[in-house]
Parts: C-alpha cells; structure tokens; sequence
C-alpha cells in the first residue's frame, strides 16, 4: 500500500483532532462546540435589540448591528466557557478524567472525519478530482462512500421533514447591512420649484 500526499494530509488532520479531544476531555470539545451553536443562535435573536441599545453610543447603524453581533458572541461563549470550566473540573475531582479524555479522543476522530468528509464533497466540485494524488490516494474510496451515505441520509431527512428543511435554508443571520430598515419610514425631501415670471 503506497500512500499519496493527499493520504497524509487525512491522517494528519485525524490525528491532529483525535489528540486535541484527548488533551481537552468530552467536555471541553462537545459542549464547546454547543457553545458556539449557542452563540450564533443568540446572535441572530439578539443582534438587533443589542443594537438599539447602542444607538446613543455609535452613530452608523450597520456600525452598530456588527457590533451588537460580536458582542452577542462574545458574552454567550463567555458564560458557556465558565459552565464548560465547571462541568470540566467536577469530573477531573470525581475521579473520571481518563474517561472524559477518551471519550474526546473518540470524539476528536468523529469530528476529524466530519471535516475531511466535506473536503471530500469540495475536492469533487473542484478540478482537484483530477488530481493524481487524489485518484490514487488510499483513503479516497472509504470518504468517497462516507460522502455518498451523508449524501443520502440528509436528502431522506429533507424528504421526512422538508418544512424544516426550508426554514434552515432559509435561516440567515441579521446582517442586513446597508439595507434600510422596514420599520423606517423614508424621509421626505420638500422641493422647492423656482417661480415662474411674474405676469405683467
């Protein structure tokens, strides 16, 4: 068995993730991860309130609507970090820290698969498909196959449950810069037309 470039690389990343799972523990790695999710969900709800609140304090509303989204971010994954530091340091004392590192290791690896199977579906739209390295590369055949069986498994999703998988495509974050604000009314300019000459 020869292994191509493209087949270290893969190893690489699997085995990059599957030691940072170990060294940070279950925890740290799956609620972290739930922590951004959090963040980006809290972001898109409160964005736009947060920045209300900023309008005595920046004058440009997009200004403003940018940062009332990494502030959003910024205290969500701020106070999920505190949680995420508990949680980590209860089971360290009760005695169960091999575990959790274990389990993050298994975890790192789900995750580093997760990533090289969406390289997989981009190496394939790209014309790095037609790369050497990649054709003749060992592990091409088995993310090849986990591409297809995701492949599938969403589309039987979206066939059970397509009202919610219009809504999620349709879920966008409240980034409508420079675009005016419904609930603005435009404002009127008068125009004032120059009289005509005085009849005589």
């Amino acid at each position: 068995m020869t292994l191509t470039w493209l087949d270290w690389v893969f190893l690489a990343v699997l085995t990059i993730s599957m030691l940072a799972g170990f060294t940070r523990g279950l925890v740290r790695e799956a609620l972290g991860l739930g922590a951004w999710i959090v963040a980006l969900l809290a972001s898109r709800m409160f964005a736009q309130p947060v920045a209300d609140m900023l309008e005595g304090f920046i004058d440009h509303p997009d200004a403003r609507l940018v940062v009332a989204f990494i502030l959003v971010i910024f205290v969500v994954v701020m106070l999920c970090g505190m949680v995420i530091r508990f949680m980590h340091a209860a089971i360290e004392w009760v005695g169960m820290g091999f575990f959790n590192r274990l389990a993050g290791a298994g975890f790192g690896v789900l995750r580093g698969g997760a990533i090289l199977v969406l390289a997989t579906v981009l190496i394939t739209l790209t014309p790095l498909a037609q790369l050497q390295a990649w054709q003749r590369a060992e592990l091409r055949p088995s993310f090849e196959g986990l591409r297809d069986w995701a492949i599938s498994r969403v589309a039987a999703w979206e066939q059970r449950d397509p009202q919610t998988a219009r809504e999620l495509r349709g879920l966008s974050l409240p980034l409508n810069i420079g675009r005016q604000r419904v609930d603005e009314a435009p404002v009127e300019v008068p125009i004032e037309l120059p009289a005509g000459p005085a009849a005589e």
